[in-house]
């Protein structure tokens, strides 16, 4: 049986969405809606190359992700194809209303499709308001049939509450399931919480009523910052796919491009300390074990569903696969190094603050600090 060695998180950065959904965080963004494909600056059999399993030490679960619905992104398909003949799992973010790409992939020979699922968003309101509530449950059962993975995933926001009964009727109708939840999170404050005007005792008695492991599991890290020790860097990646800028996490210490050159090994170093308020996408990165002790959950029983058929959203393949841990394949540092390194990176920190640009944004704040400049600028000119 295959086992994760890696953790691949790719972002295509694409900003050409078919929908506008009110809670989508990408709003939060300044790329949001500038409807650009991607400059890759490198070919598909290139970048299958610099994530080979030669290159990673092993198989991968490699995300797909654009700043958009990634099934518009030109040229996607050749890339997950070349990444699935490599021989690593894939999931792929869509929402499932692009049927000419989808049709495209799931043409390809079964063995591919088996490493292959699709997480898909059932925007429940703009699915219906664009009348492709069937598109979207067709393309759903058209992956079942051609022996990929599908699973469903809703975003709980307040404007969906007066539809959670049609929507968990057409869910069980079509899908044989309820969707999991994910969390609306609100990337507009400086903490990243949840994006809801809701109590949180409503809002749980609200949501909780879907059964959603995945929800439940979400919520046990949403918005508590973690202090452990994280191997993000060392065990995973998160990578521009146009660039080959690689990243620890969503935030790093150490910034690298593996697909410039590939006789160079790629510089796999632990993160150490989260330097995010909080794991917001700790579904995957803590269920597969970036931090060896968040042991809560597995991927692959948190994405799955078992449906009133008995059968399940996901394969027997690649659900083994999603269930297998990081600290499988890879090992763990000794408690005395981990402090070190910990240690390390709080001392660069500090000293950082006492930089005198970033004294200078505590008390003026980052606009404070441009305007500073910029009368500099003009006096000296």
């Amino acid at each position: 049986m295959d086992k994760i060695k890696k953790l691949i998180l790719i972002a295509v950065p694409m900003s050409i969405c078919n929908f506008r959904c009110q809670y989508c965080y990408l709003t939060h963004r300044s790329e949001y809606y500038q409807n650009k494909q991607p400059n890759y600056q490198y070919s598909p059999e290139h970048v299958a190359k610099a994530l080979s399993k030669e290159r990673l030490g092993g198989v991968a679960y490699v995300n797909l992700c654009a700043d958009g619905e990634t099934l518009l992104a030109k040229d996607i398909t050749k890339y997950t194809h070349e990444l699935l003949k490599e021989g690593h799992y894939i999931e792929f973010v869509t929402n499932l209303s692009v049927t000419k790409i989808l049709d495209e992939i799931l043409s390809w020979d079964t063995e591919l499709l088996n490493r292959l699922e699709f997480k898909c968003s059932f925007h429940y309101l703009q699915l219906k308001e664009k009348n492709l509530l069937d598109t979207f449950s067709n393309n759903v059962k058209k992956i079942w049939a051609a022996g990929a993975s599908a699973n469903i995933e809703t975003t709980p926001h307040d404007e969906l509450i007066p539809y959670i009964d049609e929507l968990k009727k057409f869910a069980l109708k079509n899908f044989g399931a309820l969707p999991h939840l994910t969390i609306a999170r609100n990337d507009d404050t400086d903490n990243i919480e949840y994006l809801t005007n809701l109590p949180m005792a409503e809002y749980d008695e609200i949501w909780s009523t879907f059964g959603s492991t995945f929800w439940e599991f979400k919520k046990t890290f949403f918005t508590k910052k973690q202090e452990q020790f994280c191997y993000a860097g060392e065990w995973s990646l998160y990578v521009n796919l146009a660039t080959g800028n690689a990243n620890q996490c969503y935030v790093s210490r150490i910034t690298q491009n593996i697909f410039e050159d590939l006789s160079k090994p790629i510089n796999f170093k632990p993160i150490g300390r989260c330097l995010l308020p909080h794991c917001y996408n700790g579904h995957s990165l803590l269920s597969l074990g970036c931090i060896p002790q968040f042991d809560q959950a597995r991927y692959g029983d948190i994405r799955n569903r078992i449906k009133l058929d008995e059968s399940q959203w996901l394969q027997p393949k690649l659900k083994n696969f999603f269930n297998t841990r990081l600290e499988e394949s890879n090992t763990r540092l000794d408690p005395k190094t981990e402090n070190d390194i910990i240690r390390k990176f709080k001392r660069q920190e500090q000293l950082a603050a006492l930089n005198p640009v970033n004294l200078a944004k505590r008390i003026v704040g980052k606009k404070g600090v441009d305007c500073i400049k910029k009368i500099i600028r003009h006096k000296n000119a």
